[in-house]
């Protein structure tokens, strides 16, 4: 037994409490339960704290590791966007060198360039003329604003290019410059061929009277297959009087109209409407019509002139012949 003695000061009074040992036990776990709680609050509160700052740390470090990465990525991008203007300015280098060699660049009075295929024809000239103020007159323009280069202008500029190629592209499609007849045989050989009457005038072979002949007559075996000379479309598969049977092809890009006269017969399932490409089979060497042997009169007529041209100017793949 213990006895606890309070004195007070004020009114000189004394009072004594008996504490047995149960209470001072008592008392003394739940001082160190009380001292234990509180060091163990401090304790989760101190651990609180450096988890927040650790979070903290570890926000900052991944914070900084994106911008990091950011920054990376960044000079990536800028390096892949140097080397794509770079790209882009070799391709407009590339489109301004094929702009000079057809002729459209319109700058210091340049023509243009005629192509083989097209040599000896006016009315080819005028449309190759035609297309290549246009095309000039808008490269002039894209070059006088003189804006950053982008890929939409870039785009506009090649658009303008493949727009003149497919438009001459058609052009030479539908030229007629091979010789309309396929003389290679089965076993490697050509058919012998010659232009039997040029065209022009002539003394007739049945009237012995002159006219003006407005085709050109190709000499060779009946039976040879006769091709379309361009592409185009077949306006007419008939007998047509002392022509026999013909077919007519006309090729409008160039406002030109082939003829295929004193045919033994048509190619199977041609017909009207059909289009067609150049080399492609359209009849047979005959000599149906006002005709002293078999040949081929082939003619050209020049739809915007009116009239007839003589198609030796348009041959281009063969040597002309005049006699065996």
């Amino acid at each position: 037994m213990y006895t606890l003695i309070l004195m007070s000061s004020r009114k000189n009074s004394v009072r004594q409490h008996t504490i047995n040992r149960g209470h001072i036990l008592l008392f003394f776990f739940f001082f160190l339960l009380l001292f234990t709680t509180a060091i163990g609050g401090f304790n989760y509160g101190l651990s609180q704290k450096y988890q927040r700052i650790d979070a903290e740390e570890r926000l900052q470090a991944d914070a900084k590791k994106q911008i990091e990465e950011i920054m990376r990525a960044k000079v990536q991008t800028e390096s892949e966007l140097n080397d794509i203007n770079e790209e882009m300015k070799s391709i407009r280098q590339m489109t301004e060198q094929i702009r000079q060699t057809l002729g459209i660049l319109g700058q210091g009075g340049g023509g243009s360039r005629v192509s083989a295929e097209s040599e000896g024809t006016d009315e080819t000239d005028d449309i190759q003329q035609e297309n290549v103020s246009t095309v000039s007159g808008i490269s002039e323009d894209t070059h006088e604003k003189q804006e950053p280069l982008t890929v939409s202008i870039l785009k506009d500029e090649i658009l303008v290019l493949h727009d003149y190629i497919s438009k001459h592209q058609e052009q030479l499609d539908e030229y007629p410059s091979i010789l309309p007849v396929d003389l290679q045989q089965a076993d490697g050989e050509d058919h012998v061929y010659w232009y039997s009457s040029q065209f022009g005038w002539r003394m007739h072979p049945l009237t012995q009277q002159r006219e003006f002949h407005q085709g050109l007559d190709i000499k060779t075996q009946a039976g040879v297959p006769v091709i379309a000379a361009a592409a185009g479309t077949v306006v007419a598969v008939k007998r047509n009087g002392y022509l026999g049977k013909t077919v007519e092809i006309e090729h409008e890009t160039l406002l030109l109209k082939t003829l295929y006269a004193h045919l033994q017969d048509y190619a199977e399932g041609l017909k009207v409407g059909e289009e067609v490409t150049r080399g492609q089979l359209i009849g047979y060497v005959g000599n149906t019509g006002r005709s002293t042997g078999a040949h081929l009169h082939y003619g050209i007529y020049n739809q915007q002139k009116e009239q007839w041209v003589n198609p030796i100017k348009y041959i281009l793949d063969r040597q002309p012949t005049l006699s065996p």
